[in-house]
């Protein structure tokens, strides 16, 4: 998963330069381009948060059930907590700089140009991915480390309790 997650962010910032480059050329290309562009990049963004969410989610449940059935440390479900909280103010981090962007950009498209306002936010939009992605990107690698740790100790207990089994029958 670090992998895709790393691809995913990779191409939502370079949808980003594209979106901003864009609206520095809208007056030559006209503004709805850079609206349209800017639209699919702000979803692309939100969904690869969703994805990022979604997979801690399911991690999270797989490790719990893991810990549960093989009796493991209690201290593993604690981490998954703090991986999960650490991406949830990461979401809000980066819907609110959308809601910004979007609300800054959708004044200068009402008004008929470009604000400063809007081109600030934006800035600001590009400087959250940016620091979001990376330390989502850290919590997912430390995640996929647990969760292969918990489900190696999963399996041995496993194999322990079926060669229990197959000893006592």
């Amino acid at each position: 998963m670090p992998r895709v997650f790393a691809c995913l962010a990779i191409a939502n910032l370079l949808l980003l330069i594209a979106s901003g480059a864009v609206g520095v050329v809208a007056p030559q290309w006209g503004a709805d381009r850079h609206v349209l562009l800017s639209v699919l990049t702000l979803l692309f963004s939100c969904f690869v948060q969703v994805v990022a969410f979604t997979y801690l989610t399911v991690t999270g449940k797989m490790v719990g059930q893991a810990v549960h059935l093989a009796e493991l440390e209690s201290s593993i479900l604690d981490s998954v907590k703090l991986y999960k909280r650490g991406v949830t103010r990461c979401l809000a981090a980066v819907f609110g700089s959308i809601v910004l962007v979007t609300a800054t950009g959708a004044v200068g498209w009402r008004s008929g140009g470009a604000t400063i306002w809007h081109a600030a936010s934006a800035a600001l939009l590009m400087v959250v991915q940016v620091g979001v992605f990376w330390r989502e990107y850290e919590i997912v690698i430390l995640n996929s480390r647990l969760v292969e740790r918990t489900l190696r100790e999963y399996e041995k207990s496993r194999i322990k309790k079926l060669e229990a089994q197959s000893a006592s029958a």
